[in-house]
């Protein structure tokens, strides 16, 4: 009597039994896909900002998207501390006012391997002084006491050329200059202990809004040295208008924005600098923050637009997939 299942066809049967679960395996594998990179995390700004709230978003957004295993919005004081933390390490990505990002790559050369991935929002100058202060201009600044931003932050290197070039610095009274970061710039504007207070930010600034609820505070109009800070900086400084009412009681004011940039380093890989481009550019709405107005650039068109800084090449192959 012969066998019916001979030792060969046994095993055929066993190969074609498996068959299936080896060709299932890839579905299986790309539902739980691993993330591209294992971690980013994104220096950003102070807690209650626009741009920690963007960070955090962004955060989520990236592990969501599985762009990243783990990550995470980082408090910092300034844009200059998130470049200096993106070059040393301790952050993968980084959020930067694009005077700041000029002004930092030139410093040292050590600083050129940073590149940028997009500009994700539009930053606003904001004058602030308390109703009935007598400060009507930069014209009134001389003698008087100025929150002028945190060392090394954004609003202190923008604030630091408007002064500059409004004649302030060398005035025979130049005014004396308090290094607060935002908390603590309109904490002690409400206390009256300067006079006028530097801010750059997205709009509405929260805390801003909300001390103006207690407290009658003016705007003032700065875009009169904007011909003057083009000059000196080219292509870094835009005329914008805080519209009325985007504080409660506060007339609208032209003021001075300036450009807040997505930076990655050099050997961020490209595959992973694209799919954040991409993630940016399909996602945009998922990205705005609460107490954001809404005025943002995460769209193809002004992703792009990076005030002269370098792009990252995962970037430019991201642009030239959006663009077609």
């Amino acid at each position: 009597m012969t066998e019916k299942n001979p030792p060969e066809r046994r095993m055929i049967l066993k190969f074609l039994m498996a068959a299936p679960v080896v060709l299932s395996m890839p579905v299986l594998s790309a539902c739980s896909r691993r993330a591209t990179e294992p971690r980013l995390d994104i220096a950003s700004g102070e807690e209650g900002g626009m741009y920690f709230e963007f960070a955090q978003l962004l955060s989520s957004a990236l592990v969501n998207e599985r762009i990243a295993e783990q990550s995470s919005a980082l408090k910092t004081q300034a844009s200059a501390q998130n470049l200096e933390l993106l070059v040393q390490g301790g952050a993968h990505l980084a959020l930067a006012l694009a005077d700041t990002v000029a002004e930092f790559r030139s410093e040292d050369k050590d600083h050129s391997g940073i590149q940028a991935l997009g500009r994700v929002y539009q930053n606003y100058f904001h004058c602030i002084v308390r109703a009935g202060s007598g400060i009507r201009s930069l014209a009134d600044f001389p003698g008087r006491i100025i929150g002028t931003g945190a060392a090394g932050s954004g609003t202190w290197v923008t604030g630091q050329r408007i002064l500059q070039v409004a004649g302030l610095k060398e005035h025979s009274q130049p005014p004396e200059e308090r290094k607060l970061g935002y908390t603590a710039g309109l904490h002690a504007l409400s206390q009256g202990r300067i006079d006028a207070l530097f801010l750059f930010g997205g709009m509405p600034v929260k805390p801003l809004a909300e001390l103006a609820q207690n407290l009658d505070l003016n705007l003032l109009d700065i875009s009169k040295v904007l011909p003057q800070l083009r000059d000196a900086y080219p292509g870094l400084y835009d005329r914008v208008v805080i519209p009325g009412n985007t504080y409660p009681g506060i007339s609208g004011v032209d003021t001075i924005g300036v450009s807040n940039l997505l930076m990655a380093r050099a050997d961020l890989p490209d595959r992973t600098a694209k799919a954040i481009v991409l993630l940016l550019a399909t996602k945009a709405q998922q990205l705005v923050p609460e107490s954001s107005a809404g005025i943002q650039h995460l769209t193809p068109e002004t992703l792009i637009s990076t005030a002269g800084q370098p792009l990252h090449p995962g970037a430019r192959a991201a642009y030239l997939e959006l663009h077609g």
